[in-house]
């Protein structure tokens, strides 16, 4: 028999994991998927930090 699990901390309904970088690795996501920027360059950004990745890939 399946028990669920309590939600997790921070966890809204039908909301999946919240996460703050979250918003920030979709415009990565559409600027790799456009060509905009390499995957490599959104990877690097993202591990050097996801913060500032916006910026220094010129994406904000």
């Amino acid at each position: 028999m399946w028990v669920p699990h309590p939600a997790a901390p921070g966890r809204e309904p039908g909301g999946g994991v919240n996460n703050k970088r979250d918003p920030v690795e979709t415009v990565l996501h559409t600027a790799v998927w456009c060509g905009k920027v390499t995957l490599a360059a959104a990877q690097q950004a993202i591990v050097t930090d996801w913060t500032t990745a916006l910026s220094g890939l010129g994406l904000s």
